[in-house]
């Protein structure tokens, strides 16, 4: 049975590994760096665990009968909903997960800003057309230039799920 629950930031020093060995795998197939997952998981730790502990930013957990099988990172502010982290193990790619996370998301927060933001590896066109799906646009890029930055309109995306 599927389920999503927030992760608990106390636990972060353990769960932040297996995250990443989630995001190694996709990343890896998408657009392989050349580095073995530890040698990747220091400098990704070092970035991400720092800003998980702030308020804002949290983290989706999805289980699958206790089994991790992905997670959702964002952050909320006055003007943004900004997604920026999304990974499911690769048999469950497909399969409606992300349907039902962003139903989860709906239904749990209670206040969204007017605009939503993403990046997507410029690589990883699957990224890419989802979030055009979702109708956010294409403005630029991330500044070392390898990801592309979208934005859009939150009540819009939530329409276009079927959400509102």
């Amino acid at each position: 049975m599927i389920s999503f629950e927030f992760m608990d930031k106390t636990e972060a020093d353990k769960l932040l590994p297996r995250l990443f060995s989630l995001l190694y795998e996709n990343m890896n197939e998408i657009a392989p760096s050349g580095l073995s997952e530890a040698e990747e998981l220091p400098g990704w730790l070092e970035a991400v665990g720092p800003a998980v502990q702030k308020e804002p930013r949290q983290i989706v957990l999805v289980k699958d009968g206790g089994e991790l099988i992905g997670y959702f990172q964002y952050y909320i502010n006055e003007t943004t909903f900004m997604m920026e982290e999304i990974q499911f193990k690769r048999a469950y790619h497909g399969s409606g997960l992300f349907n039902a996370l962003y139903s989860f998301l709906f239904e749990t927060i209670k206040a969204f800003p007017e605009g939503v933001e993403a990046y997507s590896h410029k690589d990883n066109l699957k990224s890419q057309g989802i979030l055009e799906h979702l109708g956010l646009e294409r403005i630029g890029e991330n500044k070392n230039g390898s990801c592309f930055h979208y934005r859009g309109n939150c009540k819009e995306m939530w329409e276009r799920l079927g959400l509102r």
